[in-house]
């Protein structure tokens, strides 16, 4: 009776309280990235809605009321909504297992995502960047089109992970808007084999250096994505005149470019640092001709001019 009375009275928990102590214990131990982008985006759209209701009155029609007014009154895009709900559920259900209770189930009506193919760039096109491109950006842009290393892990580079002898770069480390940490999986720490004229381009590049970073700014600073791309990409693109894309679609290009040449799988997974090979099929696009050659390499329906016959 006494326990019951207790429990009848005990101050409800609320989202704020749950999200403070989570971003105290849980958020140190994510990705560097993580830790810049999960807080903001908890302030911006998710405390807001939730911050003061009790954590147990939260249900699936509560959920699919901020996730209408994310989308109608805040006009936030499909993936950035999406993203709001897996840090929401993440905070609760980190909340949950702290208490060993077990994860709430809710029934979001999430939105659709765009059918929109990612964009990535072609060789001909990550040629012509890399032409285009002057100093230690064409070095770079060089990188991140021959080994599809993500911007940040070309920005953490340093001379000593350069083992040009054995024609490998040991990938150790990533930065974030200048800060300095892991890579951004497990399967990120790897070692990348590099063509031979990749390795000779970064020999006459460094010019005998053996320490300190590879790519850095006037600061003796790591480079910053952003800056890389609004800095230097962009103004590239406009001369070319081709579509936009950032360091990601050198990426994308690259993993595409490695499997129309029918690469290992096993191999391409492992050089671009993913955990799985579904991750790595949605890095994988192909250009139409390069659809039509595949096409007509297929063996032919036909013997001696005639189609085989379908009936026993």
């Amino acid at each position: 009776m006494v326990r019951a009375l207790q429990e009848a009275t005990k101050p409800a928990v609320t989202f704020n309280s749950i999200a403070d102590e989570w971003q105290d214990k849980r958020l140190p131990m994510l990705h560097i990235s993580s830790q810049f982008i999960i807080p903001a985006r908890l302030r911006l759209h998710v405390r807001p809605f939730f911050g003061e209701m009790a954590v147990e009155d939260i249900r699936t029609g509560v959920v699919n009321t901020w996730i209408r007014k994310l989308s109608d009154e805040a006009g936030l895009e499909p993936k950035t909504i999406r993203n709001c709900w897996t840090d929401f559920r993440s905070v609760v259900n980190w909340y949950c297992r702290q208490l060993d209770k077990p994860k709430v189930s809710w029934y979001p009506d999430l939105p659709k995502l765009p059918d929109r193919e990612q964009r990535w760039f072609t060789q001909e096109e990550a040629n012509q960047i890399i032409n285009a491109a002057k100093g230690q950006y064409r070095v770079l842009f060089h990188l991140a089109a021959r080994t599809g290393m993500r911007c940040g892990e070309l920005c953490a580079l340093r001379v000593e992970d350069l083992k040009l002898d054995h024609g490998v770069i040991e990938v150790t480390r990533s930065v974030w808007h200048g800060i300095e940490g892991p890579t951004k999986t497990k399967a990120g720490k790897r070692t990348v084999y590099l063509d031979s004229e990749a390795a000779c381009m970064l020999r006459q590049y460094l010019a005998g250096r053996q320490t300190g970073r590879v790519f850095q700014s006037r600061a003796g600073r790591p480079l910053v994505s952003t800056d890389i791309t609004q800095g230097q990409l962009k103004p590239i693109y406009k001369r070319l005149g081709i579509a936009h894309g950032g360091m990601h679609a050198f990426r994308h290009g690259r993993v595409s470019h490695m499997r129309v040449n029918a690469m290992p799988d096993d191999f391409v997974t492992s050089q671009v640092g993913h955990s799985s090979l579904r991750i790595t099929s949605q890095y994988t696009h192909f250009e139409q001709k390069q659809k039509r050659e595949m096409a007509e390499r297929l063996p032919s329906c036909t013997q001696n001019g005639n189609l085989y016959s379908t009936v026993n």
